[in-house]
């Protein structure tokens, strides 16, 4: 709708969308007649800066107290006002102005309505007079800037319309010469009009047309000379009838023609030619007779009324699948409709036919496609029901109940009709004549249509209105509680509509959704809360619902179901008054939810999860606010919850905590105990456990750098007394891993900010009585350890690397800043000092470190280093733990050591800069003798180095963290009052301009940029320079630098300069598209940066640049088209990563002639041959300018408004794509051939495939009866992939061409094999997607299939032989053979094709994979439904992933025949001889996917030839292809072969519990693992209880394989898991009956009821000794032990761990686990 909003807009301004911000904020330029006039006023108007200030001008210049005689300001303002752009600032100011309320504010009556208007007429008349002076010469855009001002006078201004009345004579000649000029040149094709143009100059003849339909509306047309209305009616009757016109020029031509019969006085005539038959180009003629019929015409001529309307109706039976003609007709039949209502009384019989011509319209587009149709048939047929009403015309309701009882329409058509009527008639006449709404279509459909759940809410809403409440419960509610019994419903559109009707009764209908006495009709708790929330009466009932809904509230806190668990966390804490207390009942369920849900790794529920416990802390707080001013027993209870809530989330940040519950009790803990100090409860925090604090100094070692900060951050209000080390946050500080580092400054934040310590720090100073003293004695002994370290690295920087990396001194200093105050040291001269000798270090280090990351080579440079170096050791694990200084001595240097130190202290250094620039008093900004930190030449040496470091710096890690400082640098510097430092933005930016344009060579430039590495930091420079500016308000650094780029790279000058600056160009520009601050900023310049980069694809000389421009067409894309989205299964692009080409030529006209021109040149050359002379390379880089140019145009699509608007159709383009089709670049053909079948229509598509067929036809003559015709295979190729996408489209719509095209291609097979195969491939590829569309029976009858069977006599030998020499996988013939037998019918047939085509020895390979692919699809397929359970699920049919022909060949089968074939391979031994010949050959190298179908193959047959034993032995061998391909298959041999025998000898139960826990194993793919649990499933169905409870080995390894399951990092793994434990069948294995029905509980809530149900089951049959139990906790938490790694050194290991690397499984608290089993 935003878009039709601004297509609206375009037609009321005359301008592009597009302008309307840049004319709304320009300045408005004086008028011609007044820019060399001498008057204040105008030179005070002139000398405005703003277009604000302009409008505040023009009021005080309206409103000012001295006297103008001459009248001259009056003349001034009128026009001004007609010269300012539409619905300019300045025009809207002017035309309140120009009015009597205005004249009514004068303080002194100076102006009157008279002078006003004088001063518009002469106004419009001196703009009618410039237009005839300059006669032939003044311009299009001339006649329709005056038109268009003009016109606006119309609009909402009464003075303006008084005046253009009065002057109206003077516009009369005007618009027939403009029309006639107009019509003209859009006729005339020696013009040769570029589409833009021309589609321009459509729209001034629209503007035009309105204006003059505008004045014969207002003021009647026998002013206007009869020659002036003759001539434009001649134009008119052209533009109307003018098929390449859009619709919407069209109608307006229509219209006028109307208003022009009606003035001159032949109206009557008119009616009687517009209802005679005509041409469909006629229809906007005769629509426009509808639109001006006034209420009398219908006396005199209603018959010629009703016959236009049924002439018009019948074009939209005939064209009724284009889009645009039904836009049109339905939107101007609705506006015609509205005046149906005031007919005369005496003409209902020609009402009651044309409503009932206006229903049938209606009726059949009521659920098209098309949104607009759609919308707009709905509110036609509305109004037809009204007027209906209104006349008591019964039988069109009639026709309603009709369609809805005998299903003459679709479900979506018919239950839209009915809701349309039922909010004109009300529900109960629908209910009496529609039985089948409650006997057939509410209870099937009800929750599964959006259709019928709206006509369901429609009709409830109404019928709650008239039908008692016992009556409508019965009816509408009960239907509703049914739907939420049956599974197959959408629970989600079941909820709603529960929800809306409990909205209309809320209190009688909670006592039934809270009924349970009826097991039948009990409702799920979701649907229950749902309801319940969303009704704020209920809330006042909180307390008896949550007590009568206590026990399903804690069963869904725990339930498996995430919608479910949030809404009743959020039935527990929200209230209708944040005021009230919570209860114990509330406290208990946060703490169970808390207990079992704080793990959830989903970031989405996480998120959730904590907003609602929010608030509840927020209850909390008010409520002892409360209490403190009145205590009550309320209150202390309060505060006892909230001491254990605090308890709780200290307690669940145990070491081995997951992040998800680290964040969440962080996060909690950290709200509670800012809770406690806002309300000095003091005693609360006193009543923390122990280890609370423990547990925070170890979440100071997180991975997450976040979580640090937290936890931090809750140690310094907590912690009274530092125990931490110096010795040991040094050596963190000093450590080569950047996580060590970072845990050492959060551990140095903590310690200073102490109230005591333990230790204090080795500084060998005097005692500084300074501002935050220990703060200033940490960073003094950093910077000691950092001086040492500079030292080292200036003598020897590999040695430096290793010993003091630097980074984490510097990171640890630049934490500690972030904690002051920095105005207040600028005060201390201790501290100026510091920040001094801080700079002055941060610009050494980063002269030392800088020939690193600005070396050829970052990753590789290695700086020289002491000789005996060479001789070390390499331990390859150095970074994976902390060394002492020792041992670090005899590890030898690496690159990635020295790159590790370079690029991090040139980020900590380029962050210090930064953030003291920005934060930091500054000398300049300060007034004489006020303190500042940082003096203006440190300022210039600090822009000077970020200025070094973004030119010359190669790693990105580098200039990326350079770029950040440097940005916190020049926002400080844009808003400076000093102006030298304001203005140094400004001078960077001419230098890097300069820079990029090679401009700064000729002035011998210090700066080296990096011509490799995408430009490296220079992108970064201007980014910062760029987007800092924003926040002014102004833009004029993005505008002024983007016109310099894209002025570099239109030059094309030639020479390596200048191809060096364009690749500079290029690559900035990418970055800035990229760059999500600029938004729509950089949308004006998308098209020609479009432009620049497929430019540079043809004509650039250097492959530097061409990847340059390759890289910004990708980023313009994505700014375009959006960030790419999965595709559709089919392989086509999501929606929200295409375009309609409206709206894309909307936003970038420029680009349609652009792209428009290219095409026809491609073309072109195509046909004449021109560009066969040229080189190889220019052809390449041709082709691959026209490979983008098509990239992007096939993410484009026709909208249904295509030719409504605008002449910028893609239709356009689809004479050229053709011609391109024939190209001799094989992707250009078929991505061409896929542009065009997406912007033809159907009926243009069945057009195009007739005439292909025509010529293949005519191709098969010659090849029969020419042997040495001359074959042009590319444009052969290009014509089948042309006639592959069109069918497509096409689809069996017209079976006779269908079975044309199908003849066709078979004749034609035989002579294109013998001479391309790549031809004969692609024409099969075109027959198999026709023969796989024909599912209906009949499609192909006996004769056509005899043609096509000869396709399949041919030499299947020859076709394999040809195949193999071209490198042509031969698997397209054998899926047209598949599909030939299936059209046959015959599933014998089908089967012996298999046998004899497929079941055969020395196959090519490619055919061996499709039989294998085909039979095991086939099989999966059968084993989904014969068995019970299963032994299959669409996880293993997903996890192969079969080829999309295999699956589409299964789908066109139908079901009886899946069944049979499925039946005769699986029973077939030649089948089974194949399959066992082929896993046995040691001869043959399958591909791996192919081993591993076919070990799954196998077991699938009715005589696998497999044992249990000789299965159980492949699992334990474990070797590595077993371990991979073949696993799956091993799953499924094991899991028929335990079936089968019903039970497990004692024997295997070892073995197949280890080779479960080998497929747990975190490392193996998830399919595996969920594999595992369906193996832990079978094995637990065989008599569980007697096999393991008397063996601690089996015992303990099924114990362990359940833990490890139930805690999967996989959900899907994991609640498959928790099923088999809630299972009352694994309970009553183990002899337990703890479960009636199936649960659904969280796995980590099951940990406890498992361990106790086994043990508990251990305890009744008597077993556990000491040993046993010993034996057996040593086999369950062996996995949940942390290893101690502290001694292994690998000399072997080749990977490093330089960061914290993540567990590989992320879910798992190995230290919960543990003591839940030792609880157990």
């Amino acid at each position: 709708m935003n878009d039709l909003n601004l297509r609206v807009a375009a037609l009321k301004l005359y301008a592009h969308p597009k302008r309307f911000a840049e004319l709304r904020d320009a300045l408005v330029p004086l008028p011609e007649r007044w820019r060399s006039a001498s008057y204040e006023f105008v030179q005070q108007f002139a000398a405005a800066t703003s277009s604000a200030e302009q409008v505040l001008v023009v009021k005080d210049l309206f409103y000012k107290e001295q006297e103008d005689a001459d009248r001259a300001l009056e003349d001034f303002l009128a026009n001004l006002l007609l010269a300012s752009p539409l619905k300019h600032a300045v025009r809207n100011q002017l035309t309140k102005l120009f009015s009597d309320n205005a004249l009514a504010k004068q303080t002194v009556n100076r102006r009157s309505k008279d002078s006003l208007l004088a001063a518009l007429r002469q106004s419009l008349s001196e703009m009618t007079a410039s237009l005839v002076e300059d006669g032939p010469g003044a311009s299009h855009d001339r006649f329709n800037d005056v038109f268009a001002s003009a016109n606006a006078c119309l609009q909402n201004f009464p003075f303006g319309r008084e005046a253009l009345g009065a002057e109206m004579h003077q516009f009369m000649p005007l618009l027939p010469m403009a029309l006639e000029r107009y019509w003209t040149d859009i006729c005339d094709a020696q013009l040769e009009l570029s589409p833009t143009r021309r589609n321009e100059l459509y729209l001034y003849v629209q503007n035009a047309l309105r204006f003059q339909v505008s004045l014969l509306s207002e003021w009647s047309g026998d002013r206007w000379p009869v020659t002036l209305l003759q001539a434009t009616n001649v134009v008119a009757q052209g533009v109307a009838r003018h098929v390449d016109t859009p619709w919407d020029v069209r109608s307006i031509a229509g219209l006028l023609i109307g208003h022009l019969a009606r003035s001159s006085g032949c109206f009557r005539e008119y009616l009687e030619g517009c209802s005679k038959p005509q041409a469909e180009r006629d229809l906007p003629v005769q629509m426009a007779a509808l639109l001006v019929l006034q209420p009398a015409d219908y006396t005199d001529n209603g018959p010629q009324v009703l016959v236009i309307l049924q002439l018009i109706l019948a074009v939209a039976e005939t064209e009724g699948n284009v889009s645009n003609l039904l836009v049109y007709l339905s939107k101007h039949l609705f506006i015609y409709s509205k005046s149906l209502g005031e007919l005369p009384a005496d003409q209902e019989l020609l009402q009651q036919r044309i409503l009932a011509e206006l229903q049938r319209f209606a009726l059949q587009h009521i659920s098209n496609a098309t949104d607009s149709v759609r919308h707009m048939s709905s509110a036609l047929f509305r109004q037809v029901l009204q007027h209906a009403q209104a006349s008591g015309q019964e039988e069109l309701f009639q026709v309603v109940f009709r369609q809805f009882e005998g299903r003459e329409a679709s479900l979506n058509a018919s239950c839209l009709a009915l809701e349309q009527l039922v909010g004109v008639l009300g529900v109960d006449q629908a209910l009496r004549q529609c039985p089948s709404l409650f006997g057939v279509i509410f209870p099937r459909f009800l929750g599964c249509e959006d259709s019928v759940d709206s006509l369901f809410k429609a009709m409830m809403i109404s019928a709650h209105k008239t039908q008692p409440f016992v009556e409508w419960q019965k009816l509408w509610f009960g239907q509703l509680l049914a739907a939420t019994q049956m599974q197959d419903k959408r629970r989600s559109a079941i909820e709603q509509l529960l929800t809306q009707a409990v909205q209309l009764e809320p209190q009688a209908l909670a006592q039934v959704l809270l009924r349970n006495d009826d097991e039948d009709a009990r409702l799920p708790l979701s649907s229950k809360l749902a309801a319940i929330l969303s009704v704020r009466q209920l809330s006042e009932r909180r307390q008896e619902l949550l007590r009568d809904l206590k026990l399903e509230v804690d069963q869904a806190l725990l339930g498996l179901d995430d919608h479910t668990r949030l809404l009743a966390l959020r039935f527990v804490v929200e209230t209708p008054r944040p005021s009230d207390p919570l209860t114990q009942a509330e406290a208990e369920a946060i703490g169970l939810y808390l207990r079992y849900n704080a793990n959830n790794p989903s970031a989405h529920l996480r998120q959730l999860g904590y907003g609602l416990l929010q608030k509840a802390l927020r209850r909390i707080h008010l409520g002892l606010a409360e209490h403190q001013k009145r205590p009550t027993p309320v209150g202390d209870d309060l505060l006892r919850l909230l001491s254990n809530l605090m308890v709780l989330l200290s307690r669940n940040l145990f070491p081995t905590a997951n992040y998800g519950r680290r964040w969440l009790s962080l996060h909690l803990l950290r709200d509670c105990v800012d809770l406690c100090r806002r309300l000095h409860l003091s005693d609360v925090e006193q009543q923390l456990p122990p280890e609370a604090l423990t547990n925070l100094e170890h979440c100071l070692g997180d991975s997450y750098e976040h979580n640090k900060l937290l936890a931090a951050q809750l140690l310094q209000k907590l912690q009274t007394r530092s125990c931490l080390q110096p010795d040991k946050m040094m050596e963190l500080l000093l450590s080569l891993r950047p996580p060590d580092s970072a845990t050492g400054a959060f551990q140095l934040q903590v310690y200073c900010r102490a109230k005591e310590v333990e230790t204090e720090l080795p500084v060998q100073q005097a005692e500084v009585n300074c501002h935050e003293p220990r703060i200033y004695r940490a960073l003094q002994w950093c910077q000691k350890h950092l001086r040492e370290g500079l030292t080292l690295a200036q003598q020897d920087l590999a040695q430096a690397a290793k010993l003091n990396p630097l980074y984490g001194l510097l990171f640890a200093s630049r934490h500690l800043l972030q904690q002051l105050r920095l105005k207040e040291l600028a005060r201390e001269p201790c501290w100026r000092r510091y920040i001094q000798e801080l700079v002055d270090l941060c610009l050494e280090v980063s002269r030392v470190v800088l020939p690193v990351v600005s070396s050829a080579s970052p990753e590789g440079h290695l700086p020289e280093t002491k000789d005996q170096e060479l001789d070390q050791p390499l331990l390859a694990n150095v970074f994976s733990r902390r060394l002492p200084s020792e041992a670090l001595q005899q590890v030898r240097t690496t690159p990635q050591m020295v790159l590790l130190c370079a690029w991090r202290s040139i980020k900590e250094v380029s962050l210090i800069l930064g953030e003291l620039v920005q934060r930091a008093p500054l000398e300049e900004e300060q007034k004489q003798g006020e303190d500042y930190l940082l003096a203006s030449t440190q300022l210039e040496e600090i822009g000077e180095l970020f200025l070094l470091l973004l030119a010359e710096t190669k790693h990105r890690g580098a200039f990326e963290q350079a770029y950040v400082g440097f940005t916190l640098l020049c926002r400080r510097f844009w808003h400076s009052d000093a102006v030298r430092l304001n203005q140094l933005p400004d001078q960077w930016v001419n230098e890097a301009m300069a820079m990029v344009s090679g401009e700064e060579e000729q002035h011998h430039a210090t700066r080296r940029l990096c011509s490799t590495r995408r430009s490296a930091g220079m992108p970064f420079m201007l980014q910062a320079l760029i987007c800092t500016e924003l926040k002014l308000g102004t833009h004029a650094t993005l505008h002024r630098c983007m016109h310099r780029l894209l002025e570099v790279c239109e030059r094309r000058s030639p020479g390596a300069a200048a191809i060096t600056a364009r690749s500079h160009a290029l690559n900035i520009m990418r970055a800035l598209f990229r760059c999500s601050e600029l938004a729509e900023l950089v949308t004006e310049f998308v098209a020609r940066g479009i432009q620049c980069a497929l430019e540079s694809l043809l004509r650039a000389e250097e492959w530097a640049e061409r990847n340059c421009a390759t890289l910004l067409l990708a980023a313009l894309v994505v700014r375009v088209f959006g960030v790419e989205r999965a595709r559709l299964e089919t392989g086509e692009l999501h929606v929200r990563n295409r375009m309609t080409g409206r709206i894309f030529f909307t936003r970038y006209p420029q680009l349609f002639d652009y792209f428009h021109a290219g095409l026809q040149r491609e073309a072109e050359q195509m046909e004449t041959g021109k560009g066969v002379g040229t080189r190889s390379s220019g052809k390449r880089r041709q082709t691959v300018q026209l490979e983008a140019m098509l990239l992007m145009l096939s993410r484009l699509y026709p909208s249904s408004l295509e030719g409504a608007e605008s002449t910028l159709n893609l239709s356009e383009f689809v004479p050229f794509l053709l011609r391109i089709c024939s190209s001799h670049d094989l992707m250009t053909r078929e991505r061409a051939a896929l542009v065009v079948a997406n912007f033809v229509s159907q009926e243009r598509a069945l057009a195009e495939i007739r005439r292909i067929v025509v010529q293949l036809k005519v191709l098969q003559l010659k090849l029969s009866s020419q042997d040495s015709f001359s074959l042009d295979a590319n444009h052969c190729h290009g014509q089948l992939l042309l006639l592959l996408h069109l069918h497509r489209l096409a689809r069996w719509t017209h079976p006779s061409l269908a079975r044309l095209q199908l003849h066709t291609l078979s004749a034609l097979a035989e002579p294109l094999l013998r001479r391309d195969i790549c031809l004969f491939g692609a024409l099969l590829d075109v027959m198999v997607a026709i023969m796989e569309d024909a599912v209906e029976p009949g499609l192909v009858d006996g004769q056509l299939l005899e043609h096509i069977a000869a396709v399949h006599r041919l030499d299947h030998d020859e076709v394999y032989r040809r195949c193999q020499e071209q490198g042509i996988s031969t698997r397209f013939y054998q899926i047209f053979c598949l599909h030939l037998h299936r059209l046959q019918g015959h599933v014998p047939g089908m089967f012996r094709h298999m046998l004899k085509d497929l079941a055969i020895c020395n196959l090519p390979a490619a055919l061996d994979e499709l039989k294998v692919e085909l039979w095991l699809y086939l099989l999966l397929q059968r084993s989904r439904t014969v068995a019970e359970p299963p032994l299959v699920s669409d996880l293993d049919i997903e996890h192969f992933q079969f080829a999309a022909d295999i699956r589409r060949y299964h789908d066109t089968l139908n079901p009886g025949q899946r069944k049979d074939l499925a039946q005769l391979v699986y029973a077939s031994q030649e089948i089974r001889a194949c399959v066992l010949l082929m896993a046995t050959s040691p001869e043959r190298c399958w591909s791996l996917a192919l081993v591993g179908r076919l070990a799954a193959l196998q077991p699938l047959l009715r005589e696998p030839g497999l044992q249990l034993d000789e299965i159980i032995n492949r699992c334990s061998a474990q070797t590595p292809l077993s371990s991979q391909q073949q696993q799956p298959g091993l799953v499924l041999a094991l899991k028929r072969l335990i079936r089968e025998s019903g039970k497990l000898e004692t024997e295997h139960w070892l073995p197949l519990l280890d080779y479960a826990l080998s497929l747990i194993d975190p490392i193996q793919p998830v399919y595996l693992r969920h594999q595992a649990a369906e193996l832990c499933d079978l094995l637990a169905g065989s008599h569980l209880g007697a096999c393991i409870t008397s063996n601690v080995e089996l015992m303990g390894r099924f114990m362990r394989l359940v833990l490890l399951l139930l805690l999967d990092e996989a959900e899907w793994v994991r609640h498959r898991a928790a099923q088999l434990v809630a299972s009352s069948e694994f309970q009553r294995e183990l002899g337990q009956e703890l479960a009636k029905d199936e649960r659904n509980v969280l796995p980590s809530a099951l940990i406890p009821e498992f361990l106790n149900l086994m043990l508990a089951n251990l305890q009744k049959q008597g077993g556990g000794s000491t040993s046993f139990l010993q034996r057996l906790f040593q086999l369950i938490s062996e996995p949940f032990f942390p290893k101690d790694k502290t001694n292994e050194i690998d000399e072997d290991v080749d990977d490093v761990e330089v960061f914290d690397k993540q567990e590989i499984n992320l879910y798992c608290e190995s230290q919960l686990v543990l003591t839940e089993i030792l609880k157990a």
